[in-house]
């Protein structure tokens, strides 16, 4: 038994709501660059920077 209950014992609508899909905007997601893109872009900043920082 726990102190503070269970959060899976709900009953009813989710906590984080109900959206039909009708809402949904695929497209939304479609247009976002896959964060690998940004990393290798810090990453060759990074490598840039060492090079000046090392000369």
């Amino acid at each position: 038994m726990t102190a503070y209950g269970d959060d899976d014992d709900w009953v009813g609508e989710p906590p984080e709501g109900r959206h039909t899909s009708d809402r949904a905007k695929p497209d939304f997601w479609a247009d976002k660059r896959p964060p690998s893109i940004a990393a290798a872009g810090i990453g060759l900043v990074l490598l840039i920077l060492l090079l000046v920082v090392l000369l």
